[in-house]
């Protein structure tokens, strides 16, 4: 079994990729992540770093991390020992981890060895479940329509990404919601459910080589429970696959039975489990 420091994304990609890719699905995050950082993208001030571990020609287990995040972890295989070496050299080699992303056997397991080894504290931030879809079920009755956003929209939904970020992810750094959204337009797919105005929005801007996640997606309160969610993220799910996407996945919060309830309806099928770890002294 042999650790490999990889000097960039794309030498991670070129390693792990093949492996990462007979699950796609599952592993959307970390291959999207790391094909971000490949084509230019930048998390933080602090260099991102990427690790596998394996042996001989398999994958045993895959790591990235882009500072100031926690890490995000993958194993393919479910081998505790190759967890285990990630976290002895995490130990010395960025001993302050904030935390973990992965699927939640995996991310228990890498939490339970942090904790024994660097005397932290652990506890769940998000318990989330990845769902896929490769088939959509457009709601019915819902009225408006989907339709780009455009550059216009781009003050109003500078504050939905900002009010996303409170209620979604309170707990990582908060962004810049008008470069968030701005780059939704320049590179993703960031569309609006629109009803005599914008009233919902969903965005896609991580791409895997089959698949595309749709993140980013909100309505204000006030237009809540009327389907434009919903509908929205059919509408969009639709329109990746109509570009050649095999699936599309997305995240969910299990604390709110309503998002997990609304996606099931329109084609989206659990897929697993997953867990973020915060660590404290």
């Amino acid at each position: 079994m042999e650790l490999t420091i990889h000097p960039s994304a794309a030498a991670f990609l070129a390693s792990a990729a093949g492996p990462l890719l007979r699950e796609e699905a599952l592993h959307n995050l970390i291959l999207g992540i790391a094909a971000l950082v490949r084509d230019g993208r930048a998390f933080g001030d602090e260099a991102p770093y990427f690790l596998t571990v394996g042996a001989g020609h398999e994958l045993l287990a895959a790591a990235i991390r882009t500072p100031p995040f926690p890490l995000i972890l993958a194993s393919p295989g479910g081998h505790r020992g190759a967890i285990e070496a990630l976290m002895d050299h995490l130990a010395t080699a960025d001993p302050h981890l904030p935390g973990v992303n992965g699927p939640l056997a995996a991310a228990t397991a890498f939490t339970d060895l942090w904790q024994k080894r660097r005397g932290v504290r652990a506890h769940i931030e998000i318990r989330t479940r990845i769902y896929e879809l490769r088939s959509v079920v457009p709601p019915a009755g819902v009225p408006g329509t989907m339709r780009p956003a455009r550059e216009e929209d781009l003050p109003l939904l500078a504050d939905w990404a900002s009010a996303f970020h409170a209620e979604a992810t309170p707990h990582d750094p908060p962004p810049d919601p008008r470069a968030m959204v701005e780059r939704f337009l320049e590179s993703g797919t960031l569309v609006v459910w629109d009803d005599q105005g914008p009233v919902s929005m969903a965005g896609s801007s991580r791409r895997s080589a089959r698949g595309a996640t749709v993140s980013l997606v909100y309505t204000p309160p006030a237009c809540r429970g009327r389907g434009y969610a919903s509908a929205c993220v059919a509408a969009l799910s639709q329109l990746l696959l109509n570009r050649g996407c095999a699936f599309c996945t997305l995240y969910t919060d299990l604390a709110n039975p309503t998002s997990n309830k609304i996606y099931h309806r329109i084609g989206y099928r659990p897929l697993a489990d997953c867990a973020v770890y915060r660590f404290e002294p």
